[in-house]
């Protein structure tokens, strides 16, 4: 099974959740909407989430976050206690300080929500920061060089011993390789 994890202002409908979905037809891919932004209800609806799914999905016992930005930070934050593995897409490696540019009125454009973003909120993401590398948790990262909110180069040096970093040429922050990438996911999927 492949967790997909939106990252900022996305939601469960996301693009790459549903091309993931078509393209990946063999694997159940699911992906749900969560207050990515939110570190005191983050983990918890997603805790919730894998509870009732791995109920439901029992006899799936491969797990992969697929993580993109902030569903990135998320998955490498869940990885270890799910017992998954996980694929970052352009992960974002310090929201508790890149955010801060957020704060105030947003818009979730995948959900319609409005909402007040505080520094407080922002801060607290600060809590969830986990160990460089997470022994035992098949890592897979995917940046795009390109990429206009986060600098891959920082994501390339964090996790260069912690498991196989792709680096593609170009791109943009949306991530624009998916299709060259596939391969890696479904690989790291099944080598779980």
């Amino acid at each position: 099974m492949i967790v997909y994890l939106h990252g900022f202002n996305g939601g469960g409908s996301s693009a790459k959740a549903a091309w993931l979905r078509q393209h990946l037809p063999e694997i159940t891919v699911l992906s749900p909407t969560y207050p990515a932004h939110m570190a005191d209800l983050a983990p918890t609806v997603l805790r919730g989430f894998f509870a009732r799914v791995r109920g439901e999905h029992s006899r799936d016992k491969r797990l992969l976050l697929v993580g993109s930005s902030m569903g990135g930070f998320w998955a490498r934050y869940l990885a270890p206690e799910l017992g998954a593995g996980m694929a970052l897409i352009n992960p974002a490696m310090h929201p508790e300080t890149d955010l801060i540019g957020a704060v105030g009125m947003n818009k979730n454009e995948a959900t319609g929500e409005e909402y007040a973003l505080t520094g407080e909120q922002v801060k607290a993401l600060a809590l969830f920061k986990v160990p460089k590398c997470n022994p035992g948790v098949p890592t897979l990262v995917l940046l795009d060089e390109a990429d206009e909110v986060l600098d891959y180069r920082e994501a390339e040096a964090f996790y260069g011993d912690c498991g196989r970093v792709i680096v593609y040429p170009g791109g943009s922050h949306r991530f624009d390789h998916l299709a060259k990438a596939l391969s890696e996911i479904r690989q790291l999927h099944d080598s779980l």
